[in-house]
């Protein structure tokens, strides 16, 4: 018997159409399963550390920093227009912000305004109706 070497046959004939179909199925399902691994590091990342992500988002857009303005600002380029890098948000930019955020915080809202409403309901319902029938108690 001849021994095994460690490395694998090197094919001197090319591949068949089928054998190449084949080496490339495996190539892409192994691409697949590594980037599968990845997106589910990602997200598991992502789910872990989601708190601080959202928190982090929403400072950088309303307390951005004056460089990200030193790139997009085209007449601050100009000789002696150095102040106008670290301007704040303007109030329009404020108002543009809270507009994109207002849908979000409605939908936030409904639920726990409902809630209060229907409870308070309730309350005064049960207050008029417990209220007739003991007058005593309360003077």
């Amino acid at each position: 018997m001849q021994p095994q070497s460690q490395h694998p046959k090197i094919r001197n004939n090319p591949l068949s159409p089928l054998e190449q179909l084949l080496a490339d199925k495996a190539n892409i399902e192994a691409m697949c399963r590594k980037q599968e691994k990845k997106l589910g590091e990602d997200f598991a990342y992502m789910r872990d550390h989601a708190p601080g992500l959202f928190l982090s988002g929403i400072s950088s857009l309303l307390f951005s920093s004056g460089k990200s303005g030193e790139k997009t600002n085209p007449v601050a380029t100009g000789k002696g227009k150095r102040n106008e890098l670290t301007t704040p948000f303007a109030a329009s930019e404020y108002l543009a912000i809270i507009k994109t955020l207002l849908p979000t915080a409605w939908r936030i809202a409904q639920p726990l305004l409902l809630t209060w409403c229907i409870n308070k309901t309730k309350s005064l319902i049960f207050g008029l109706c417990s209220g007739g029938k003991k007058p005593s108690s309360r003077g």
